[in-house]
């Protein structure tokens, strides 16, 4: 049966200020390395909304949506579906959750949105049909798991420059019994290819990416030796 392999964290210099890598060059070498999408994850915190001072919303949202767009057009031009979420940062922590299943509108509609607390967050995600998995949720700098908001965990990352303590994430997963994924969590060329998952058929769009997690519960994962 055909598989077919998306990344599902990356970040682009476009947007992430730590990414190195430009979309255009996270496109060519995925598309060389056979990855049939990705997904762009870039940071969405305080930070980068507060950088931006007195813009309008709108105008905020389109600085967000520039490396998602750009790997957008460039994706077609190799044939590599580009699919949107974001990493979100829990206010006043350094917790991350993925979350897949919106669009652009979505994000021009929540003015603010990145100063959700998790309760706010999680109503949110009620409300919108949101996925919200959990990034590498054993770091050493993250304060707590959110068993109580998220559907999964990612139980493979494979940023070679931090420790991720991937086997306690699994443990932790298996035990809450949701939704299991990897990720390369790319920020710079070195990083490509370490992780992903093999899906039974390519998702269109966001959306779609979550219907077919939920569905699958644990996709076959890409991970490979760290």
């Amino acid at each position: 049966m055909r598989e077919y392999l998306f990344e599902l964290h990356t970040h682009t210099k476009e947007t992430s200020r730590c990414s190195k890598i430009f979309a255009s060059d996270l496109i060519r070498i995925h598309h060389e390395l056979g990855y049939d999408g990705i997904c762009i994850t870039d940071h969405f915190y305080g930070g980068f909304f507060e950088e931006l001072g007195k813009l309008p919303w709108g105008e905020k949202v389109d600085s967000y949506l520039r490396g998602f767009r750009t790997a957008r057009e460039e994706g077609k031009k190799y044939g590599i579906t580009v699919l949107l979420g974001m990493e979100y940062c829990i206010p006043n922590t350094e917790d991350d959750i993925l979350i897949y299943g919106f669009d652009e509108a979505f994000l021009y509609r929540h003015e603010n949105l990145h100063l959700l607390d998790e309760w706010a967050l999680k109503k949110l995600a009620e409300q919108n049909d949101l996925l919200l998995i959990q990034a590498h949720p054993f770091r050493k700098m993250v304060s707590k798991t959110y068993d109580n908001i998220v559907e999964g965990f990612e139980i493979f990352n494979s940023h070679p420059r931090h420790d991720s303590m991937n086997e306690k994430a699994e443990e932790h997963a298996s035990g809450f019994g949701g939704i299991k994924i990897s990720g390369s969590d790319v920020h710079r060329p070195e990083d490509i290819g370490r992780s992903g998952v093999y899906l039974p058929e390519a998702p269109k769009d966001s959306f779609e990416l979550a219907e077919i997690l939920r569905k699958i519960k644990t996709p076959r994962l890409n991970r490979q030796p760290l």
